[in-house]
């Protein structure tokens, strides 16, 4: 075991200046504390340490108590925020992207240089990607909904729905004509008679048939038979 008093010593002004230097870079409480420990763990006796040191008798056992349990924090004044013996946790980097709305892309680009486009032909993509982000306060309203051309109510009211149905929830389910139906009156004019033929001659009044007749009649084509109601 290692016995400090046969070890060399330095002239006492070496001394001073070896302890200023450790006081200024440790504070006087810290390395007192830090000296009586050493002393305490060297085998000196309590007593002689208190008094060598200043230190109250029961401040010095509960020193040691308190090292032995925490560690170098504990040679701390217990008043301070945080400790200079621990490292400090690295600050958390908040995430702050960029939204850029462009013709065809919309861009989502972080400090990292990575970055996210979406094209704008694909609108549920879109759509999924930045109400996602607004909901995890990555991006604000008012960006999303430039970027998506609605309005903020408009968009939040999309976020509830993703939240609530999945993407599904951003699906337009209106339903309607599927297709504009382009016919001139002239053709009109052709497929009411080709109709009023066939109820006469007793043919099919189908679209599919009355397609069919005026293709071969009047060489008139629909190109969506389906869509013909009578």
């Amino acid at each position: 075991m290692l016995n400090y008093q046969d070890l060399p010593r330095l002239t006492p002004e070496q001394c001073r200046k070896r302890f200023e230097s450790a006081m200024s870079a440790l504070g006087e409480g810290v390395l007192t504390r830090l000296i009586a420990f050493a002393l305490f763990a060297l085998g000196a006796k309590r007593s002689g340490i208190a008094e060598e040191l200043g230190l109250p008798s029961p401040t010095l056992t509960s020193l040691g108590q308190r090292v032995l349990r925490d560690g170098l924090p504990a040679l701390e004044d217990r008043r301070c925020s945080s400790s200079t013996f621990l490292q400090h946790a690295p600050q958390e980097q908040r995430l702050e992207p960029k939204l850029t709305v462009g013709q065809e892309n919309l861009v989502v680009a972080f400090k990292d240089d990575a970055k996210i486009e979406l094209s704008r032909q694909n609108s549920i993509q879109c759509r999924t990607v930045l109400l996602t982000m607004l909901e995890s306060g990555l991006l604000p309203a008012s960006e999303v909904a430039a970027a998506l051309e609605l309005s903020t109510e408009r968009v939040r009211q999309l976020r509830a729905k993703l939240i609530e149905s999945d993407v599904e929830g951003l699906i337009d389910q209106r339903r309607g004509r599927q297709r504009d139906l382009l016919v001139t009156a002239e053709v009109k004019a052709e497929m009411i008679q080709q109709y009023v033929l066939n109820l006469q001659t007793g043919t099919s009044t189908s679209s599919r048939q009355i397609t069919a007749d005026l293709a071969a009649r009047c060489d008139i084509r629909l190109a969506t038979p389906a869509l013909i109601a009578w």
